[in-house]
């Protein structure tokens, strides 16, 4: 008797691995288009300020939506256990991320808390969506 995980461990933790890099990127390019293009000549304090605002507002719906994607990559090419692929995916960037909690300003704990149920609720809508499409797919599907 042969038993198999149905969770695509590979596939979680790249999906998971990527939507934090994919965070860092929408973040890094915000900064820099503040920093260039809209408000050129400000002082470093200035970009500091809203790089600190940009992070702590925009970083938690930016790690859901990630985490939101990545798991519906992970989950694609998959028949069952879509939801709990995608939760782990959200599971997974949480510990990824865990240990920043505990170097944050007290101040900003509660938005790391926020940011961690986003990506879990993401982690599991993206599963739930892959889900969805996948049963209308075979309902829809003309038998040969």
């Amino acid at each position: 008797m042969q038993t198999h995980s149905r969770v695509r461990w590979g596939r979680v933790l790249v999906a998971a691995l990527m939507s934090e890099v994919a965070v860092l990127v929408v973040l890094g390019l915000i900064i820099a288009a503040y920093r260039f293009l809209i408000s050129p000549g400000r002082s470093d304090a200035d970009y500091q300020a809203f790089g600190n605002l940009t992070g702590y507002y925009l970083a938690p719906p930016a790690a859901g939506m990630a985490v939101f994607f990545g798991a519906l990559w992970a989950t694609r090419k998959l028949s069952t256990g879509f939801i709990a692929n995608g939760t782990l995916v959200g599971v997974s960037a949480v510990i990824l991320t865990a240990g920043f909690l505990f170097a944050a300003r007290p101040e900003d704990r509660l938005m790391y808390v926020v940011s961690f149920m986003l990506r879990i609720v993401g982690g599991w809508l993206g599963g739930w969506v892959a889900h969805r499409a996948a049963s209308r797919h075979t309902a829809t599907a003309v038998p040969a």
